[in-house]
């Protein structure tokens, strides 16, 4: 059969037909349609949810709504600041685990070393690939559902400089310094001396910590770390010293340093001098470009004596003027400005050294004497004319009351009130920083230590009662009108600070230096006085604004709790600072969640509302217990303990018995109330 022949008898002609065209694509637009309105609903089904799908690390969060959400994220971060930091390091060939505590518990509150915004987090969450467009949103719910991504916490924050302080406790009785080559001066007349040894020294790697602890957070894991030892080679050897010790006795034959200083204001003139002696004890050998090795003094010692009996003379405090307000409403100074001085120590210890120096180059023109350099401070506020400042009335009152403080949380309410803010003015546009006003947060600053828990051990921390100052000077910004920049809330309910109308918790702020910090903008266009009023008897604070009104009306709802928070079981940590049997306990603070409304109503009638949210985590009872020191033996002839605190001033480590520092400085990157 032909092929023409073969599809003649098969084939059947088809007749083109309109009808069955329209039921195709009929079918297909309906199809089309159901499929768009189940997506879209499928889309807005997650509109005030984690779109499907979304793993925070390696937990499931999708579908979770802002509530649920914010719970999960709080009891997580109680969760890993209960559980700390587990940290390994090995030296040895022996491996010892440690666990740090991210948290240092106080009378008044908690301070987290790490920590991240719950509300911030949860609201990145929420937004995640959210354009608030239905189509697309619609897009990103099928997108996440079929391709599960893992995502971080986007703003976990971390004190660097007191978690590291925290493992160097730990570690300190582990590391030695490397030793130099140098000169021990047993004699100077006659001339004595012997040529010390060079040692290696070891050390511990801390640079990828902080990293470390931050990306374990992220992902709502307890972070697991180890810390990498090290050898660290010391500057100078043997062979560096040999080639100079023919000119040490010329360091001692040119006699003693003289350092020479006038007082700007008095004339008088002063004279210090570092004597034979004391160069015989700070000498060392130093490395100098271009010219070798040489003889130099040790900066650490050179820098504790000028900073010692000379800076306590010559060192003057800048004064900023402040002022009160008078009868009448008048403003009047009542302390001059004056420009502050302090001893230039960089300078004037490189002075001294180049004096020194010169005694192993040469012999001709050999400094016998040098200047003290100082610097001079500038006052932050200056003298001006009192009555151009534009202070006429009270502007808001902040009020607090302080029940039931300690000796010392007394003296440092009245000291940050009347010695740091009473009479401050605050220039038209600035930002007023309280940290900045309040420090230096130090005893010579005129604060006093109470007790708080930092991990395993009680430690005395400076500051307590300046969140009292935080809290009062938050209500009175307030009630003033001002713009606030920067306030946190406590992290705990800490009844000192209960609003006074209604007893709830909420309208608080607290600072820890260096953040968070209590700040606000004076934007009322003249300058601000703040004026301080503590009543002992009554137990009340008061803070007065002062300036000049531009028609603003501030103030705040009265706090509303919309949940209390139980507290957990009781916290036992074992600790060797105790006697065994012995404890020390912190109070049990009940959590919540509060909320009130900041309202600034302007001249012009417009309404500016902002709601302040607060949480306060529960806090259990925290008990320190003593126990007995436990005592591992790796091997004959070797103690394993982790030496406590100030002790281990010499262990030997790798057969190196070299003196332990203190202190390992870390070049990175708190005072609370």
């Amino acid at each position: 059969m032909s092929l023409k022949g073969f599809f003649s008898e098969h084939l059947k002609t088809i007749q083109f037909s309109w009808r069955r065209v329209w039921i195709v694509v009929v079918v297909i637009v309906a199809f089309v349609f159901m499929f768009g309105v189940g997506a879209l609903v499928y889309g807005r089904t997650y509109e005030d949810r984690v779109l499907p799908g979304i793993y925070v690390g390696d937990v499931h969060v999708g579908g979770m709504d802002e509530e649920d959400l914010t719970e999960y994220l709080q009891n997580m971060q109680t969760k890993l600041l209960s559980e700390g930091i587990h940290a390994t390091f090995k030296l040895n060939d022996q491996e010892t685990n440690f666990i740090i505590r991210p948290e240092v518990v106080g009378e008044e509150s908690v301070v987290e070393l790490v920590d991240f915004d719950v509300a911030q987090e949860t609201e990145y969450i929420l937004s995640y690939r959210k354009d608030h467009n239905a189509v697309a949103d619609t897009f990103s719910a099928i997108w996440t559902r079929l391709t599960k991504p893992h995502i971080h916490l986007s703003g976990v924050t971390l004190d660097k400089q007191a978690i590291l302080e925290e493992i160097q406790l730990v570690l300190k009785g582990y590391i030695s310094e490397p030793r130099d080559a140098s000169v021990d001066i047993l004699s100077i007349d006659p001339l004595q001396y012997e040529v010390t040894s060079s040692s290696v020294g070891v050390s511990f790697d801390y640079d990828r910590v902080a990293g470390l602890i931050v990306q374990s957070w992220s992902d709502l894991e307890t972070p697991e770390i180890t810390i990498a030892s090290f050898e660290k080679s010391p500057d100078v050897v043997e062979s560096d010293v040999e080639p100079i010790l023919g000119r040490l006795p010329k360091v001692f034959e040119h006699g003693r340093l003289d350092i020479k200083y006038t007082d700007p204001h008095t004339k008088q003139e002063y004279t210090w001098y570092v004597s034979l002696e004391e160069m015989a004890e700070w000498l060392e050998i130093q490395k100098q470009e271009g010219s070798g090795f040489v003889f130099g003094l040790n900066v650490a010692s050179t820098t504790e004596f000028l900073q010692g009996d000379i800076a306590d003379l010559v060192n003057i405090e800048p004064q900023d003027a402040k002022f009160q307000v008078g009868s009448y409403g008048r403003v009047t100074e009542f302390q001059g400005s004056r420009p502050g001085v302090t001893v230039d120590v960089e300078n004037t210890y490189k002075a001294i050294n180049d004096a020194i120096v010169e005694r192993t180059l040469h012999d001709e023109g050999i400094t016998k004497a040098v200047t003290l350099l100082n610097k001079q401070v500038e006052p932050n506020v200056k003298t001006g004319e009192v009555n151009d400042l534009g202070i006429s009335e009270i502007l808001g009152i902040g009020h607090s009351k302080f029940l039931h403080s300690t000796p010392n949380r007394l003296k440092n309410i009245r000291h940050a009130a009347y010695d740091k803010l009473d009479g401050l003015l605050i220039k038209p546009g600035e930002e007023f920083s309280l940290i900045n006003t309040l420090k230096p947060f130090t005893v010579e600053g005129g604060y006093f230590a109470d007790y708080t828990i930092k991990g395993d051990k009680m430690v005395k921390e400076i500051g307590g009662g300046l969140c009292q100052i935080g809290t009062t000077m938050f209500r009175a910004a307030m009630n003033s009108g001002l713009n606030i920049t920067e306030r946190r809330e406590h992290s705990l309910a800490v009844p000192y600070y209960n609003d006074l109308t209604n007893g709830n918790p909420g309208v608080d702020a607290t600072i820890y230096d260096p953040h968070p910090d209590f700040r606000f903008v004076n934007d009322t266009g003249n300058y601000v006085l703040i004026t301080a009023d503590l009543n002992l008897d009554t137990a009340d604070l008061r803070f007065y604004f002062w300036g000049t009104s531009d028609g603003r009306k501030g103030y705040y709802t009265a706090p509303q709790v919309s949940k209390w928070i139980p507290v957990g079981e009781p916290r036992m940590i074992e600790t060797t600072d105790l006697a065994p049997g012995v404890q020390e306990c912190q109070y049990a603070y009940t959590g919540a969640h509060a909320s009130f409304t900041y309202i600034i109503e302007m001249p012009n009638g417009e309404k500016k509302e902002r709601v302040f949210n607060s949480y306060y985590r529960p806090l259990p009872k925290i008990c320190l217990i003593g126990v007995e020191k436990k005592v591992e033996t790796c091997e004959e002839g070797t103690n394993c303990e982790i030496p406590a605190d100030g002790e281990g001033a010499n262990t030997t480590v790798d057969g190196v018995n070299d003196a332990v520092v203190e202190d390992v400085i870390i070049n990175d990157e708190s005072v609370e109330g």
